[in-house]
């Protein structure tokens, strides 16, 4: 099996178990929002899968979040200034992060966080709102905090502090099941 191919397999596995987890609460949604729902497992789960054999987030994946999180803002209410407010949102999130990552930078000599979990925390946030977010960053940040623990004890090997940790694998996910189970958006 080619390494895209295993990827591609991957991103479907992931897809349908982040689909388990998240369809007992779209059942009784619209059928749109039950496909939006589908399709950002799917997206999740691809972003999920990148980032964990390449440390890569495609952009295409990331404003596919934010086109569906947009559509699906739209699709609740007619009201132009809800969608600008959603995108406004995720502008904030997007540069409050980059600014983070930047002041990282300077103060320590080396990245903290990647530009592709600040652009994915940015389309996020049209999707889940800004407080959001927060829980996003929680659940992420367990589930990475486990996996580094797990990767160490497996490769019988010391916690390091600049251990590269695939973040956008736990971020992209935690989006999907935030948008599911904790709306902020009627």
């Amino acid at each position: 099996m080619t390494p895209s191919a295993a990827r591609r397999r991957g991103a479907l596995i992931g897809a349908g178990l982040l689909a388990i987890a998240v369809l007992p609460r779209l059942a009784a949604q619209s059928w749109w929002v039950l496909i939006a729902g589908l399709v950002l497992c799917l997206v999740a789960a691809a972003i999920a899968v990148e980032d964990l054999t390449r440390m890569i987030i495609p952009d295409r994946y990331t404003i596919m979040i934010a086109v569906v999180a947009l559509l699906l803002r739209l699709e609740a209410t007619a009201d132009p200034w809800a969608v600008g407010g959603s995108f406004a949102e995720g502008l904030a999130v997007g540069m409050a992060m980059a600014a983070i990552s930047f002041a990282y930078v300077q103060l320590r000599g080396r990245s903290g966080i990647g530009f592709g979990d600040v652009k994915l925390l940015g389309a996020s946030a049209m999707l889940v709102g800004v407080w959001g977010t927060g829980l996003q960053l929680l659940l992420a940040s367990t589930a990475a905090v486990l996996f580094v623990i797990i990767r160490s004890w497996r490769k019988r090997r010391p916690l390091r502090a600049v251990s590269r940790v695939p973040f956008g694998t736990f971020l992209a996910p935690s989006a999907v099941l935030v948008w599911a189970w904790f709306p902020v958006h009627g």
